[in-house]
């Protein structure tokens, strides 16, 4: 028997996963360690979403910290090295884990509001200065308690049975960003109404992309101010900007064309109202809209817009999807348009009946979910 035959194909992945990763890191210096936050982080060839996935790392894991590149760090663990987005490693500076001067533990119970990290890596320091010594760093959407914010940018919170301070822009509480709180529409023509219920009077529609002041969140319902007038917005339709991911400025109109071809026949290599591939069904509705696709749903994945999470998910994002069994090798295999309500079109198959809705919690579109990049 050939010993070929009992290589598993995880084995197999985990040479070259090895091979990818290059040399070890024995002569970088070590800044710091990192803790993963979140399932399956990938670990990039290059600091940048376009680069390519080396290997991915699992919840909890420690690595070594090499270089702080502000949205991303390089990390080295098993004699290996690559990079991750700071959004989802918890980064402790070596001074910080040795130095003898580090605050006493505050006491078990901190008294507050509960409140969260809207930035990603933001320092935790021993006093409200940009010179103090940090603790630790923050990811993005860590939980928090809110002590006391200041007059001076700067926030007093609690974090791991200690006290310490961070700037105030980094911070949320009820959904609120302490300093200048701004929120997104997310909906077109959304009711502005006088009273947080859908009985109450409508004050004004607010078009999608419109940024609004926030003064609250209660029972689902956001208080707002906008032009000189104010009410009330349901939370459904406003998303809290924190700066992570701008709204596409074409969104709902881009859902919008994609519509009129709902049951367009599929078409393989077709990129036009006769009949469209998933990509070239893409290409040909954002080019309705000024923008340049490739004809490929890989290229897409590759070269078009900027990457978004999952849960951030807006009308108008492309949806990428990689069935290793129809990728020909390739990084992905299919691509649609978001319309929201975790709802997708696209351009499925003949079989299927070509331009169709389908949703991303279908078992297959699930299973093969590869990521979602915003154009506009």
């Amino acid at each position: 028997m050939r010993l070929g035959k009992f290589l598993s194909k995880t084995a197999i992945m985990s040479v070259l996963a090895a091979a990818c990763l290059g040399s070890t890191a024995m002569a970088a210096d070590v800044i710091g360690t990192g803790t993963v936050e979140g399932d399956s982080l990938r670990v990039r060839s290059e600091a940048s979403t376009a680069s390519s996935i080396v290997t991915y790392l699992t919840d909890k894991t420690q690595v070594e910290v090499y270089e702080d590149l502000g949205d991303w760090y390089k990390v080295g663990w098993g004699g290996h090295t690559g990079y991750v987005s700071a959004d989802y490693l918890v980064y402790t500076p070596a001074a910080a884990s040795t130095s003898s001067s580090a605050p006493a533990p505050a006491a078990a119970r901190i008294d507050g509001d509960p409140g969260v990290i809207t930035g990603a890596g933001v320092n935790f320091r021993v006093s409200p200065s940009t010179d103090a010594q940090a603790i630790t760093q923050l990811a993005r959407h860590t939980d928090i308690t809110v002590v006391e914010p200041r007059d001076d940018g700067w926030c007093q919170i609690g974090f791991g049975g200690q006290t310490g301070y961070v700037k105030s822009d980094y911070v949320s509480v009820n959904g609120i960003p302490l300093v200048d709180p701004k929120g997104i529409i997310t909906g077109d023509c959304v009711n502005l109404r006088a009273t947080p219920s859908t009985d109450g009077a409508i004050v004004t529609k607010l078009s999608y992309g419109e940024t609004v002041d926030l003064v609250s969140l209660d029972d689902g319902w956001y208080s707002i101010s906008y032009n000189g007038a104010s009410g009330f917005v349901s939370a459904d339709y406003l998303r809290v900007d924190d700066g992570s991911n701008p709204v596409s400025s074409i969104g709902a109109s881009v859902v919008e064309s994609a519509m009129k071809y709902l049951g367009t026949p599929y078409a393989y290599g077709g990129a036009s109202g006769k009949g469209f591939d998933c990509s070239g069904f893409t290409m040909y509705i954002y080019s309705l809209h000024g923008y340049s696709l490739p004809h490929s749903a890989t290229s897409q994945w590759n070269s078009s817009g900027v990457y978004v999470e999952k849960s951030d998910l807006q009308p108008g994002d492309l949806v990428l999807f990689n069935d290793p069994a129809r990728n020909a090798g390739k990084a992905c295999s299919h691509v649609g348009i978001y319309i929201g309500d975790n709802q997708f079109i696209h351009s499925s198959s003949s079989r299927s009946g070509g331009v169709i809705i389908s949703s991303l919690g279908e078992n297959y579109y699930s299973s093969y979910y590869k990521g979602a990049k915003r154009v506009g």
